[in-house]
């Protein structure tokens, strides 16, 4: 433990944001095809892979749930000292945040449920729509032409991937996944807001809410219908909530709200290999279209980014000299 209260093993991990954002989103692929393989009401897999998840975050962090950030607790202070007044800025992003990721997480497991994987996947990721348009006034983090032409493109490849399936009951789950992208996009600009406190804490606090919110509808289903269910249950709060979550409170830190959803794309390029390969669901050609359009958008929007700030210092050095 250093002079900030931040456990010495996390910050070496820390050092490597990107990879820590990257595996997270290599976990969270497997998620599609392990909520298809569980017969099982849908909000009861959201709600005790949301408390396993927590267990896992608890342990990970050792900090069980909170739901107040107090000013300087991150510093030693004396054990006799009167407790840190509540800092009530830094409480409402860590409130936000987790409201915003529980709801992600209850929507998404009914929207795997009611439509194809690939699709629930890849309009969860409609969420840069809504970095690119509210992170700016709340994160501070400007956007310009390249974002905006990311933008464009994400909306064109929405176009294609829903064109094969509207109508009929696809759609209730598309809508579920369209939302889960506006909440995703929330949580990801009230995580960055909270890069300075601990973002691990609103994604425990979320998962925590998830579960009280799906006890109801986990009384009400009782025991999962097949055996397999346990493991894949143990498997989804352990491995695709848990562990994902610590990695997600790492990376945030460090990057920007827009490019830590771009390296995350790694999730809904790989959610429907997996379902194809062991599931059997193979999407729709026009959905695999859209899904490509989406992901080449980001992949160039990548591209873009990296080569204008290449740019920006070379301007800058020749200034200077």
């Amino acid at each position: 433990m250093d002079a900030t209260g931040n456990d010495s093993k996390t910050k070496k991990v820390a050092l490597n944001p990107v990879a820590a954002l990257a595996l997270c989103a290599l976990l969270w692929s497997f998620g599609g095809l392990v909520i298809k393989l569980i017969k099982w009401d849908a909000l009861a897999i959201a709600g005790v892979r949301s408390l396993l998840g927590m267990i896992t975050v608890t342990i990970a962090f050792r900090r069980p749930p909170k739901i107040f950030v107090r000013q300087n607790e991150n510093a030693l202070q004396d054990q006799n000292a009167r407790p840190a007044k509540i800092d009530w800025r830094a409480t409402v992003n860590l409130l936000l945040g987790a409201i915003l990721y529980a709801a992600t997480m209850l929507l998404f497991v009914p929207a795997t449920k009611m439509t194809t994987a690939a699709n629930a996947i890849l309009l969860q990721y409609t969420n840069p729509i809504y970095i690119i348009a509210f992170g700016p006034l709340l994160t501070g983090e400007k956007n310009d032409w390249i974002d905006i032409a990311a933008v464009a493109g994400i909306l064109a490849g929405m176009v294609l991937l829903l064109w094969g399936d509207l109508g009929g009951g696809q759609m209730a789950g598309n809508i579920l996944a369209l939302l889960s992208g506006v909440t995703y996009g929330g949580t990801t600009i009230f995580l960055r807001r909270a890069k300075n406190t601990r973002p691990s804490d609103s994604l425990n606090l979320s998962c925590l809410l998830s579960f009280l919110f799906a006890l109801p509808f986990i009384v009400k289903a009782g025991a999962p219908q097949s055996a397999m269910s346990y493991p894949a249950l143990l498997c989804l709060g352990v491995f695709q909530i848990g562990l994902p979550a610590v990695l997600l409170s790492i990376g945030i830190e460090k990057v920007p709200a827009l490019s830590s959803v771009i390296i995350t794309m790694i999730e809904p390029m790989m959610n429907p290999v997996w379902v194809a390969l062991f599931a059997g669901e193979i999407p729709s050609a026009s959905s695999i279209f859209g899904g490509l359009v989406i992901l080449a958008c980001i992949v160039a929007h990548v591209a873009l980014k990296r080569a204008a700030a290449v740019r920006k210092m070379r301007n800058a050095n020749r200034l200077q000299d």
